[in-house]
């Protein structure tokens, strides 16, 4: 590596290679007595020193950025060298007791290890007996679960059959009293009207008889139309009087009639009562029987629920006890392959010294480049700024030249597009 440094040094600046002499300006000052140039001479003379000074500008930043990095690299390079260095004289002083401890520290882990592995086994045989307890468990719960829902079922059935039946008791109550009532309406309406027909018919019979007594008092002049009027009187007394006779003979027959048809009708309400007492006895038996299935059912799901649950989470406990002793495994894995990796690296350079012996020596070597190549670096910050406070002034006038150009180019765009859109 210091041959290749060598090899590309950047670029490095001479006063005795200095550019023709130049004014406060930074522009080439005529011999004396020479001929002024033309106007055209000096532009192109003035931009060919400001271009001029820009790009030695540049090349002088540039060399100084490129040494600066090479130096950085260089340094990174050492403090490895010097890390790695520190490591193998370190290991090799302590050679003995690190084999010691690592070859200890590896038995302990691979023991730890063994045991992290039989534990492993030990509680795989535990989750397979839970496993099995388990599934013993849902099997026994399905079991008890159909019986007991075959219980819930007959009872529930037995429960709407019993409910069905004192529904259709209740509505034959139900229809008994209706009839009932119907029953007692139509006997007193009928009797009442009965009566109606037996008053009616002996009021008529009284009207009918004082109009005849009322024209025997007063016989009219014409005897023709008093025996016509008298005629009808006799016979329509005598409707009346059948009338009345038919009325007298129905009331009795009516008001028996209608007392037997309420007598059958609170028989028949009587009739529809009996068995009401026993078939709410028998609904609230069974409906008790079906809310204690109910229960039972309930229950035993709850319990076979919560047995279930503490089992699993038995199982989960030691599932996670598993895991746990597998981390420990690769742990101690992991623990033993450290350990044998720090053995290898001890034995490795305990065997060969002269790795050692040769990174130490390209370490001065590093060294001595970096102190070669700082003082480049140096150099080329003093050239970079002897560079930039001489060409300060042509670089500014160059700047400002193009930056005007810019402006006037820009400004004649602007007037053109008016130009055009106006």
């Amino acid at each position: 590596m210091p041959e290749d440094l060598n090899e590309q040094k950047p670029q490095t600046y001479d006063a005795e290679d200095a550019a023709p002499p130049t004014g406060d300006a930074g522009t080439e000052v005529a011999p004396a007595g020479a001929e002024g140039p033309s106007a055209v001479e000096a532009v192109g003379s003035f931009f060919t020193s400001g271009a001029a000074a820009m790009n030695e500008m540049r090349n002088a930043r540039r060399a100084h950025a490129e040494a600066r990095s090479q130096l950085e690299s260089l340094e990174s390079t050492i403090a490895s060298e010097e890390a790695e260095l520190a490591h193998r004289r370190e290991v090799e002083a302590g050679f003995e007791q690190i084999v010691a401890e690592q070859t200890a520290r590896r038995e302990a882990a691979v023991q730890a290890g063994s045991a992290a592995v039989r534990e492993q086994k030990r509680i795989q045989g535990e989750i397979d007996a839970l496993k099995g307890e388990l599934q013993q468990m849902k099997d026994a719960d399905a079991q008890t679960d159909k019986r007991l829902k075959a219980a819930l079922d007959a009872a529930e059935a037995r429960e709407a059959s019993a409910r069905e039946n004192g529904a259709r008791l209740q509505r034959r109550l139900d229809d008994a009293k209706k009839n009932l009532e119907r029953a007692e309406r139509e006997q007193k309406d009928g009797v009442a009207a009965a009566q109606t027909a037996v008053e009616s018919a002996e009021s008529r019979l009284t009207m009918l008889r004082e109009e005849r007594s009322e024209v025997q008092r007063n016989p009219s002049a014409n005897s023709a139309a008093y025996s016509v009027r008298s005629g009808e009187l006799d016979q329509e007394i005598a409707d009346a009087e059948h009338d009345l006779t038919l009325a007298k003979d129905d009331l009795p027959r009516i008001t028996r009639e209608l007392a037997e048809a309420l007598e059958h009708a609170r028989r028949a309400v009587a009739e529809a009562e009996k068995p009401m007492d026993e078939a709410k006895r028998s609904f609230n038996e069974v409906s008790g029987a079906a809310d204690e299935a109910r229960n039972a059912y309930r229950e035993a799901r709850d319990a076979a629920s919560e047995r279930q649950r503490a089992m699993k989470e038995r199982i989960a406990a030691q599932e996670k006890a598993k895991r746990e002793q597998e981390q420990a495994a690769e742990d101690a894995q992991d623990e033993a392959r450290d350990a044998q990796a720090l053995i290898d690296e001890a034995n490795d350079i305990h065997t060969h010294p002269e790795v050692t012996e040769t990174i130490a020596a390209r370490l001065e070597a590093d060294r001595a480049e970096r102190e070669q190549q700082a003082a480049e670096v140096e150099q080329l910050a003093n050239v970079e700024r002897s560079v930039r406070e001489r060409t300060r002034g042509s670089r500014a006038r160059f700047i400002g030249a193009i930056a005007g150009i810019v402006v006037v180019v820009v400004a004649i765009i602007v007037a053109v597009v008016l130009f055009v859109n106006r």
